[in-house]
């Protein structure tokens, strides 16, 4: 097996992962990574934590984030590399978006509660922490603490039948349309790419998805179930053969996704190159921001 030196597709706490920022970039350079990024939900406070250590163990860290977006009634997950981590416009932003996600689980707590879970929304935020987007683990966690949780059968349960799209205790996020998002990020100085395209499941919305030029494919991806390598071949041709930006990363949340580990899944060193490659024609004004 060839060892993995690259993944950017990494969360913290700063999110719904359960390994701080500083944590993380340490475990990244004792395992032998070299170039890592931090893709949590609605910020990038990880990467500002965790920047000067990284410099300081000789880890490349990417500053990366990952929006929940909404395109004809799907939500759609979109992440944004080389984003200006300083820039007024996109904290803001991600502020906003945060606070708009809150909104949404204190209304999924309510479903929550209506089918039988006594959970409180104050717990669930505390469990998340100040400042931070509440995602599915947050209630996954709650739901442990309560009680209602202590199989793998019943996370599974938990997550297809409440908070999958459609489940009994969701709620839609509609208030991030995604090629809205996808101008943000390029304004912002970031490279857009449609993250893990296999969940969706669905190819002809893919290269819906994929109309916007600048956009990028999220190719090498930790997928669950014995299409992994099958899936990640899929979209490694149909990049190659629209010439898109490839990136790729684990998706690791830490015991919040205990079969999934930091580093699993092979990403070369040229996807790297290439987020560079992109990176450099924009600041060229070969690639306008627009």
């Amino acid at each position: 097996m060839v060892k993995a030196t690259v993944d950017l597709h990494l969360h913290t706490t700063a999110s719904d992962g359960a390994t701080s920022a500083l944590e993380l970039v340490h475990q990244a350079a004792a395992m032998g990574l070299k170039t890592i990024s931090f893709c949590d939900h609605e910020s990038i406070e990880g990467y500002k934590q965790a920047l000067e250590t990284a410099e300081e163990l000789g880890l490349e860290l990417i500053p990366g984030v990952e929006l929940l977006t909404m395109h004809e009634g799907r939500e759609i997950h979109l992440l944004g590399y080389y984003v200006d981590p300083d820039s007024p416009v996109l904290n803001s932003w991600l502020k906003e978006l945060r606070e708009d996600r809150n909104v949404i689980a204190e209304q999924m707590v309510d479903k929550f509660n209506k089918h039988g879970y006594d959970i409180k929304f104050e717990r669930v935020k505390e469990i998340a922490t100040d400042n931070v987007a509440i995602g599915k683990n947050h209630f996954l966690f709650a739901l442990i603490e309560a009680g209602y949780i202590n199989t793998k059968d019943e996370i599974i349960h938990i997550l297809r039948d409440y908070l999958a799209q459609h489940g009994l205790a969701h709620v839609d996020f509609s208030k991030n349309p995604y090629y809205e998002a996808v101008e943000i990020i390029i304004e912002c100085g970031g490279i857009p790419v449609l993250a893990h395209p296999g969940l969706i499941r669905d190819d002809h919305l893919v290269l819906d998805l994929l109309r916007h030029p600048k956009l990028g494919l999220e190719v090498y991806y930790y997928y669950l179930g014995p299409d992994a390598e099958k899936l990640r071949q899929r979209y490694y041709t149909l990049a190659r053969e629209r010439n898109l930006v490839m990136t790729g990363g684990s998706d690791y949340h830490g015991r919040f996704s205990p079969d999934v580990k930091l580093g699993q899944v092979y990403v070369p060193e040229g996807v790297v190159a290439q987020l560079k490659a992109q990176v450099a024609l924009r600041e060229k004004g070969v690639l306008k921001s627009g």
